[in-house]
This record gives structure tokens, C-alpha cells and sequence, in this order.
């Protein structure tokens, strides 16, 4: 199985049809490359975004250019051959390790799969230690 460590930044959207969209074109017309996201809704007509740009400079200016607030958070992207428990075994040492995930996300395709698994950034080190990062 593969870690590779990325760093991510969470952003606060409105919950309605169209801003995530919003987000991702206003991102891309900005010429940063996303890695990866993850969005979901957080029940308070708000939703949360999390991204990581190819280049984490590059996304860092364009929410300073625009005033787009971000907190900073440390994530994995983790693949290997996809099996029933592929997942469950991915995080099973940030469980005993007692570090929770704040999102993630996971797709299966051509017989392996990649999961982004993202945590507090205060848990970076620990989680890149028992992952393997």
C-alpha cells in the first residue's frame, strides 16, 4: 500500500446548489491544479471543502487574493489493491494510534483504490509516523 502525505486546506461554503461548483471554477480560472477533495455538508446550511492543490503555494495565494478563509489540516492520500477490508486495514494503525480523521473520501477503480483520509494538523506527524508517510 501506498502514503503519500499532502497538505490540506478546509474551507466554509454555503450549502446550496451551485457553490461548490462556484468554488472548484473560480479555483480553476486561478490555474490551480487540485489534487484532490473532499465536500460534505455540515447540517447548518453550511458545508465544509477540503483541498489540496498540486502546488500548496499556489492555492495559498489564491485564498489570500481572494480573503478565502482556510484552516490548515494534514492529509494522506492511500492506495493499494482493493480487497473486502482494504479500507478497515488502511486505518487501522491511526486507530490504535488513537488519532481521528476529520474526512475522507475513497473511490475504487481498475482493481485498486486511493482514499484521502484527512486529519487536524496538530495530528500530522504522529498520523504520517504510523501510516508510513
Amino acid at each position: 500500500m501506498g502514503v503519500k502525505r499532502i497538505k490540506v486546506h478546509r474551507i466554509e461554503i454555503e450549502d446550496k446548489a451551485g457553490s461548490l461548483q462556484k468554488l472548484l471554477s473560480r479555483v480553476a480560472l486561478a490555474n490551480v491544479n487540485l489534487e484532490c477533495f473532499a465536500a460534505f455538508s455540515t447540517g447548518r446550511n453550511l458545508g465544509e471543502v477540503y483541498v489540496s492543490s498540486t502546488d500548496p503555494r499556489d492555492f495559498e495565494a489564491y485564498a489570500s487574493q481572494t480573503a478565502i478563509e482556510t484552516k490548515e489540516a494534514t492529509g494522506f492520500i492511500i492506495g493499494g489493491e482493493n480487497k473486502v477490508g482494504a479500507a478497515s486495514e488502511a486505518l487501522e494503525s491511526l486507530a490504535k494510534a488513537g488519532i481521528s480523521g476529520v474526512a475522507g473520501a475513497a473511490m475504487v477503480m481498475e482493481g485498486g483504490y486511493r482514499m484521502l483520509v484527512v486529519v487536524d494538523a496538530s495530528d500530522g506527524d504522529a498520523a504520517a509516523k504510523v501510516l508510513g508517510a
